[in-house]
Formats: C-alpha cells, structure tokens, sequence
C-alpha cells in the first residue's frame, strides 16, 4: 500500500483538527463545504420559482436531474484528476464550472439555457465534492476522519439557517435571478481562500488503469445516457420510451468500467458500499426536490416557508452527524450505517403518509426524520470507504460513491418525472402525484435498509467494527 504523500496525514491521533499540522487545511475543507451547504440550500429553494417563472414545470425534473446528470462526468474525471496530481488544480477548476453554470442559469430567459446553466453546475459540483473527499483521505489519519466528518456536517448548520430564509426573501422582494447570481460571487471568493492551504497536498503514485483516460469515455457515456433517460422520463410515450430502452443500455454499458467489480450485486465490502450511497442518497434527493414543491403548488405555501423545511432537514443532518463522531459512541460504524437507513425509511413514510392525507406539516417533519437517518448513514459509508481503500485508491473510490449517488439519483428523479407528468396530474399536479413520488422514495429506501445489512465485507477490518470513538495517545 502506498503511504500518504502528505507529511500531516500520518500525524500523531493527538492532534486535533485545529492543531498546527491540520489547522489551515480544517479550516479550508469547512469553507468549501460551507459554500456546498448553501448553494444547495438556496437553490433548492428558489428551483420552484425560478421553473415557474420560465414556464417550465413539466420540466422540473429535468432542471434538477439535469445537475446529477453532468456530475457523474465531473466525478470520475475528477478522481483520476486528484490521484495524479493532488486535489489543488481539480477544485480550482470545479469551483470555476460551478460559477460559471450559476451565471448562466440566473441569466437564462428559457428552460433549455437554464438547464444548461445546471449542467454546468453539476459538472463542477460533482468534481468538487469527490476533490473534498480525497483530501479528508490524504490529509487526515484515521482516528480523526470522523470528527473530520463531524464537522462537514457542522458547517451546514449556519447556511441551513440563513440560506433558504435569505434565497426565499430575495426570490421573493427582487428576484430568484439574484440567488444564482450570488452563488456564483460566493464560490469565486471561496476557491481565492482556498487555493493555498489544499495545495500543499501532492499526488499519489496512481496504478496505470486509474491514471489513464479510459474511465472518462464510459463516465461520459452513462452521462449522456442518463441525461435522456432523464428527459424521455419527463415526456411519457412510445416514442420517448423506445429512447428510454437505448439510453439504459448506454448506462449498462458504461457502468462495468466505472463501479468496483460486484456493485450491482451487493457484493460485501466497498461494493455494497458504493450501492448503498446511491439508493440512500437518490431516496433523500428525491424528498428533498419534492417536498419544497409539494408544499408551494399543492399548499401554496411561499418560498420562504416551504425553504424552512430544508433548514430543518439539514439541522437534522448537522445533529445526527454530530451524534455519530463523540467519542462516546459505542456502536460500531456499520451498526450505526444500518441505524441511519431505518431511520431514513421511516422518515419517507411518514412524508409518503402526508402526501396521501393532503397533510401538509407531515410530509416536511418525514423530510426532517429522513435527514436525520442520513446524518447518520452517509458519513459511516464515507469512513468505512476511506478506510478500506489505499491511499493511491482513495480518489477512485470516492468517485464511485459519487458516481453511484448521482447516477441512482438520476434514475430514480427521472422516474419521479415520468409518475408526475403521468396523466391526469399533468398541468394542475395534486396530492395523487406527489403521493406517486413518494411512494417511489419510499421503495429506494427500503432497498437502502437491505444492502446496509452487506457492508461490513466478507473479512472485515478492525476499521469496519471499530467504536466510534477515536483512539487516544498520551
């Protein structure tokens, strides 16, 4: 195994995150986050408004699949990107693409330029989530990548707070414009702090078949295959489905070369792994593009109100998080995985049960049970995947579980499209469609219950049932 390229990631577990050897790169990773949380929060926020507002809301599946879509490129061609040359070029280069997308998506006067700006967006954003990934790998030992983890989720807290509040108080007194807008300047200012701290991170010796660019052709493959998959879904008949059919086979056909070896089957160890993030996290995505929704057409709640389910949500998040990286914790990492994905499956049916008695305070507090459950599911795959992978590694495989979030997300978003737009909901959508959506997340997260049952591998490692507490040195 090769060791870390990074003099700091084999530090003492004495030194905490704001010691001196981790000090500035804790602080830069918390930044980097921080603009995650709320772009995502006030755009997701806004995304109902701003649809619309460009009269297109049987395409509202597409505006939001659309940023999955390009993310599964922006993924694996940055994984390879940061294992030969260090995660500081690859981050620049996202947060570049996801400013760029958030300029054109705030100027478009149509849904095929905004969709575009989206693109863009998810381009850049895939790549930068994989980059943050690889530098929690690289630059921390593995006594504090929970606490690491921790605090990612920590500093969803303040934009969970202010972002839906702020984006729907804009969207509503100047214009949902302005929200992409500011997006676009915060992530420029962010990448200028950035730069410096993350560059001191070199590359690792990748093995040839991860350093070439052999990966890049399927993952562009399965991008453009998911990408009509996603609009044949929002435009139910024979003939898109006849495109449904050629678009699954370009992702069938992409996927071998992208996914570790027994992915599709749950094969135990970071296969199952990989399988759970996407279900889990296509479950989640599809609650949260839904609900704000659900809350604004069916309810006719404003933006601003239906926004303040997300803070909730993210709350939850921060909270279950947090729960899951004390050292007192005394379950072990897969017990608490298994634990997020039954709590994420009763949270969407308790949201599937507010949709089908038109109750509209139910459906957001299911959304708020489901985060929870995710705080605490997605950051044990996250652990238990860098800890089981070799440094040189790293990137590959934090590339798969973004590609498998992505891709299951766009899948199931597209199947979301495709039971919204079915007739007679099209045009004044109800409870009968949102119920159909719901019904559709509930299922993926019962799937996430059952693989969660596989992770801890055929021969697991002491990371794998290790407590959760890290190990103290005197």
């Amino acid at each position: 195994m090769t060791t870390p390229a990074d003099p700091h990631a084999t530090e003492p577990d004495g030194h905490g995150l704001l010691s001196r050897p981790h000090r500035s790169r804790t602080l830069a990773v918390a930044v980097a986050f921080a603009l995650v949380a709320f772009a995502g929060l006030a755009l997701g926020t806004v995304m109902p408004v701003a649809v619309q507002a460009l009269d297109g809301l049987s395409l509202y599946a597409v505006a939001f699949g659309g940023y999955l879509t390009a993310s599964l490129a922006g993924t694996v061609a940055a994984g390879g990107w940061a294992d030969r040359q260090g995660p500081a070029a690859p981050l620049y280069a996202s947060g570049m693409c996801f400013a760029a997308g958030s300029v054109l998506s705030g100027a478009a006067q149509s849904m095929p330029v905004f969709i575009a700006g989206r693109l863009l967006q998810g381009l850049g954003g895939g790549a930068l989530t994989v980059v943050l990934y690889v530098v929690v790998g690289r630059g921390y030992p593995a006594a504090l990548r929970p606490r690491v983890f921790s605090l990612v989720t920590a500093c969803w807290i303040l934009p969970s707070m202010i972002g839906p509040a702020i984006a729907g108080a804009v969207a509503e007194h100047l214009s949902w414009r302005w929200v992409f807008h500011g997006i676009a300047a915060f992530s420029l200012c962010t990448l200028a702090l950035l730069r410096r701290p993350l560059s001191a991170l070199a590359a690792q010796d990748a093995p040839a078949q991860e350093s070439g660019p052999t990966r890049v052709g399927p993952a562009i493959a399965v991008a453009v295959g998911a990408g009509v998959l996603q609009y044949a879904c929002s435009r139910p008949s024979p003939q898109t489905a006849v495109l449904s059919g050629a678009a699954l086979l370009a992702v069938a056909a992409g996927l071998s070369q992208l996914l570790p070896t027994g992915t599709l089957r749950a094969r135990r160890g970071i296969p199952s792994l990989v399988l759970l993030r996407g279900v889990a996290a296509a479950a989640y995505f599809a609650l949260e593009s839904y609900v704000p929704l659900f809350l604004v057409k069916a309810h006719h709640w404003t933006p601003t109100a239906a926004g303040s389910s997300l803070t909730c949500a993210s709350l939850a998040w921060a909270a279950a998080s947090w729960l899951q990286g004390r050292p007192t914790m005394s379950l072990t990492r897969v017990r608490v995985v298994w634990l997020g994905a039954v709590t994420h499956a009763a949270g969407a049916m308790l949201t599937l049960a507010g949709a089908v008695c038109a109750l509209p305070v139910v459906a957001p507090a299911g959304f708020v049970v489901a985060a929870f459950g995710m705080g605490l599911l997605l950051p044990g795959v996250g652990i238990l995947t860098l800890d089981q992978s070799p440094p040189d590694l790293q990137g590959a495989h934090t590339a798969a579980l973004q590609l498998a979030d992505s891709l299951c997300s766009v899948l199931l978003i597209g199947l979301c499209g495709a039971l919204f737009n079915t007739p007679p909901t099209t045009g004044s959508p109800g409870t009968t469609a949102f119920t159909a959506v719901f019904t559709a997340a509930v299922a993926a997260t019962v799937l996430a219950c059952l693989i969660a049952r596989r992770i801890g591998g055929p021969a697991p490692k002491e990371a794998d049932h290790a407590p959760l507490r890290p190990h103290r040195t005197t």
